[in-house]
């Protein structure tokens, strides 16, 4: 991607390489939503800026063009949105033009779209002054306040998986949990589901949990195709 008036047009981010659970190599992202070694001697803003598949770039530029550098290194928690979320979210942004007297709606497609359509509280939802970890997550959605406060009402919880090993002439199954942030909408669905009245909450998945940055925050990375709340 090339700067364009200290803005980046987006472009397609390579996938996420997930590994078997045998071959696993150090930081590297497993099936799990876990990781095999979770100390990184980076600050939250360096780990995400060194990303071997550049994952990150252009959640960088904007946490550059929002000022919150600070903010993301100096919180607890921080569910940190991958670049192919932030494409997903800006194909569901329309933004309206005339053309020979038509109004057309079309998705936007540059940075600064997307920055005249949302604000800080984009990536200030997902940055908590609370440690938030999946061995401290239950199975039940729990409230929490992000740092866009009631603007953005959130809760974690954990779900529970099953995966599969191949063998020669055999299967290995083993279970496993992966952290979840919950876009509440009203209030906390329960286990038969919405309250009258309310959206259904929007489950966003993490692909990677646990990562111990050296500012003292606990890094988790949202799947590549978790939809993203606007603000």
């Amino acid at each position: 991607m090339k700067k364009s008036n200290h803005y980046l047009s987006v472009v397609p981010v390579a996938l996420l390489l997930l590994f078997c659970l045998g071959a696993c190599k150090k930081n590297s992202y497993l099936t799990d939503g876990g990781l095999q070694k979770a100390a990184t001697p980076f600050s939250t803003y360096d780990y995400l800026k060194n990303n071997k598949f550049h994952q990150f770039d252009t959640l960088l530029t904007l946490i550059d063009f929002y000022k919150l550098k600070d903010s993301i290194n100096n919180s607890k928690t921080f569910f940190a949105p991958p670049d192919m979320a932030i494409n997903l979210l800006m194909k569901r942004i329309t933004i309206k033009r005339e053309v020979d007297g038509a109004i057309l709606s079309s998705p936007i497609t540059t940075l600064k779209q997307l920055t005249d359509s949302v604000s800080a509280n984009l990536f200030k939802q997902y940055m908590f002054n609370h440690t938030i970890t999946l061995d401290g997550a239950g199975i039940t959605a729990v409230s929490y306040t992000n740092k866009a406060g009631s603007a953005a009402p959130c809760a974690i919880k954990k779900v529970a998986g099953i995966s599969s090993v191949y063998l020669s002439n055999s299967a290995l199954s083993y279970n496993y949990y992966t952290l979840e942030y919950v876009v509440v909408n009203g209030t906390i669905d329960g286990p038969s589901g919405p309250s009258p009245g309310d959206l259904v909450d929007a489950n966003l998945p993490c692909q990677t949990s646990g990562i111990q940055t050296s500012t003292g925050t606990t890094l988790h990375v949202l799947a590549n195709f978790a939809v993203l709340r606007k603000l």
